[in-house]
C-alpha cells in the first residue's frame, strides 16, 4: 500500500492545500486502463485531512476492497463556496478529481467514483452527490449534518454567528440545502446513510431518511448504538467501502 501525505496547489483556492491519498497494493483492483477506483472521503468540522488515517483503519479497508482513498482538506469551510471566504465546494466537486486523476492515477470515470464523509463531511458528500449525481456511482454519509438551515440557525457545534455568516451569508440557499436538492427529479446514485442512536444529529438524520424515502431516492439507512465518535465512524466507513464494492 502506498500512502501520500502532502500538499497540492489548487487554482480554485489560489493556494497550496493539504491532501492524503491511499493507493492499495492490489493490482487486481485496477481498472482495464490501469486507473484505480476512487473514494473521496471528507473530514468533519474539528478534523483535517489526516483524521481518517489517524483514527480509523481505513487503510486496511482500502486494501481489502481495492479502492484508492482521497482525503482532502477544507479547514472549517463546510464544503461551501463560502459567502466570505474560499470556494471549497467548487474545489472538491470539480478541481480535486482532476488533480487526483493526473497525479495519482485514480479514475475520472463516474462508474468507479464514490464519495463519503462524516458530520460536516457527510453534508459535503451528500451535497456533491445530490448536485452532480452523474459524477458518482454511490455515496455515503455518517452522522451527517443533513439540515443546513436548522444547523446554521441553532449552531449546535458552537460555531459563532460570524463564522456561520462567513459560510452562508444571510441564509442557506436552495442549492446548499440537502432537502431541496434531494427533492429534484434526478437519477441520484444509491446512498448509504448511517447515524448513531445517541448522536446529537440522529433526529435530523431520521427526518432526512424519511424525506429521501418520500422522494423515492434509492438509499439504505442504518442506525446502531453510538454517538458522534470515531468508534462509530470506523465501523461506518468499513460498511461504506463494502457497500461501494457491491455490484
Amino acid at each position: 500500500m502506498a500512502y501520500f501525505n502532502g500538499t497540492v496547489y489548487s487554482e480554485t483556492l489560489g493556494m497550496m492545500t493539504d491532501i492524503a491519498v491511499i493507493i492499495p497494493d492490489n493490482g487486481m483492483a485496477r481498472l482495464e486502463n490501469g486507473d484505480y477506483p476512487v473514494v473521496y472521503l471528507l473530514h468533519g468540522l474539528s478534523d483535517n485531512h489526516s483524521a481518517w488515517s489517524r483514527r480509523t483503519k481505513v487503510d486496511l479497508y482500502a486494501e481489502q476492497t481495492g479502492f484508492a482513498i482521497v482525503m482532502p482538506e477544507v479547514q472549517r469551510g463546510f464544503y461551501q463556496n463560502m459567502a466570505y471566504g474560499l470556494p471549497y465546494f467548487t474545489y472538491i466537486s470539480e478541481e480535486l478529481p482532476k488533480i487526483c486523476h493526473a497525479m495519482f492515477r485514480v479514475t475520472d470515470d463516474s462508474a468507479h467514483t464514490f464519495i463519503a464523509g462524516l458530520s460536516m463531511g457527510g453534508y459535503g458528500a451528500m451535497r456533491c452527490a445530490l448536485t452532480y449525481p452523474e459524477r458518482y456511482k454511490k455515496a455515503a454519509c455518517f452522522s451527517a449534518v443533513t439540515d443546513a438551515k436548522l444547523f446554521f440557525g441553532d449552531n449546535p457545534c458552537g460555531m459563532g454567528q460570524a463564522e456561520c455568516y462567513s459560510l452562508v451569508g444571510e441564509r442557506v440557499e436552495d442549492d446548499e440545502d440537502l432537502f431541496f436538492l434531494s427533492a429534484q427529479k434526478k437519477a441520484f446514485p444509491p446512498i448509504l446513510q448511517c447515524c448513531g442512536g445517541d448522536d446529537f444529529l440522529v433526529e435530523d438524520n431520521r427526518r432526512f431518511h424519511k424525506h429521501l424515502t418520500a422522494c423515492g431516492v434509492d438509499h439504505r439507512y442504518e442506525e446502531w448504538a453510538g454517538a458522534h465518535e470515531w468508534r462509530f465512524w470506523d465501523a461506518a466507513v468499513e460498511k461504506a467501502l463494502n457497500f461501494f464494492a457491491e455490484p
